[in-house]
């Protein structure tokens, strides 16, 4: 419960309740300024000498892909390869930029930091870069059961 305080009257109790909310204001305008930084975050990635490139945002969605013709002509398995690398990269990224953006506002090691981290690495789970020498044809979560399709390599 807050202590009670006898304020001379209305005035001074008003007078009272604006330097509270003036404290509150300006750490409510940084949070709101870092939950846009926040927002807008990218990270990339690039693999095969900048032949592949993926972009993520700090929710972990792949917001771009570009792969070269160099890379995509040498099949399916190297492309998958460089793709997972250049995603990992990017995921990797933006996990970096979100714990550095939280460090700089709320303080390295602070609860806020902390938990924020924490979010971000949940959204952002790290791929899992599969061998060249794999079958070419399962997925993640296939339970390693390939998929046949004509015309593919997967």
């Amino acid at each position: 419960m807050s202590e009670q305080r006898g304020y001379a009257g209305p005035e001074e109790a008003l007078a009272a309740i604006d330097a509270q909310v003036a404290g509150v204001e300006p750490r409510a305008e940084q949070a709101r300024a870092w939950s846009a930084e926040v927002e807008a975050l990218v990270g990339v990635g690039v693999a095969e000498h900048g032949d592949v490139r993926a972009n993520v945002n700090v929710q972990g969605l792949l917001t771009g892909l570009a792969v070269s013709d160099a890379v995509a002509s040498q099949g399916g398995r190297t492309a998958s390869r460089a793709i997972q690398q250049a995603l990992r990269a990017a995921q990797e990224s933006v996990r970096e930029q979100a714990e550095a953006s939280s460090d700089r506002v709320w303080g390295s090691g602070s609860a806020t930091s902390a938990a924020f981290r924490a979010e971000v690495e949940a959204a952002t789970p790290l791929i899992d870069v599969q061998p060249l020498d794999s079958d070419g044809r399962s997925l993640p979560g296939d339970d390693d059961q390939p998929t046949t399709r004509d015309g593919g390599t997967w």
